[in-house]
């Protein structure tokens, strides 16, 4: 019997996906913005319906958008070297992709509730899911040899696990912090993006 001939799927579909998931999810952070309700005419009056109304879902819309930003790159950055899927490996990006999508629903909550431990902690835990389920499949990318189309040097391998699994744990100390004192929570989000901005090993390998 003749062996049947094997598909080789390659990773555009996927990847054209994740961007547009990436394109909505990050569109959709912005329509979530309540107008704030300005009660009079003056610069005082703004202010006071700024801090009202307005500041803490700023605040979070900035900060989501910049992590997806981040996300994005780094799901990016993986199809440099994952050339080819299958379906084990397209169902983990689909993991990924439904993880990403519950960022603005997560990023409301906290916004609505952003000292409470319940809202603190539903936004680590969506950031950290997101992190963990792109390492995984980054993961299984790099096992299956198969699908790389471009061989991933050990330093790129060792500072693509320290970015995957860094958030996690600095979001597992948010989590933590927020039953106690919630704005060392907030300002640990503040301040994890701004660690992944910072220059890194990988930046040799960019163009």
């Amino acid at each position: 019997m003749e062996k049947p001939k094997q598909l080789h799927m390659s990773s555009q579909r996927l990847e054209g996906l994740g961007d547009g998931i990436f394109a909505v999810a990050m569109t959709i952070l912005v329509l979530e913005l309540h107008l704030p309700l300005v009660n009079g005419n003056t610069f005082a009056d703004f202010i006071h319906s700024f801090k009202q109304d307005l500041w803490h879902g700023l605040l979070c819309y900035i900060i989501s958008f910049v992590v997806l930003g981040i996300m994005w790159f780094g799901h990016r950055m993986m199809f440099e070297y994952i050339g080819r899927t299958n379906r084990h490996f397209i169902f983990l990006g689909v993991l990924f992709y439904m993880v990403v999508c519950l960022v603005p629903f997560s990023t409301r909550f906290l916004a609505a509730n952003t000292l409470k431990w319940f809202a603190i902690s539903v936004y680590a835990l969506n950031l950290s899911l997101c992190n963990l389920t792109l390492y995984a499949q980054w993961m299984y990318g790099l096992r299956k040899k198969n699908l790389l189309h471009l061989e991933v040097p050990d330093e790129v391998q060792k500072e693509a696990k320290l970015s995957f699994l860094l958030s996690p744990v600095v979001y597992s100390i948010a989590i933590a912090f927020s039953f106690f004192i919630p704005q060392v929570s907030i300002a640990i989000f503040v301040i994890t993006p701004v660690i992944y901005l910072l220059p890194n090993r990988l930046d040799k390998y960019l163009p």
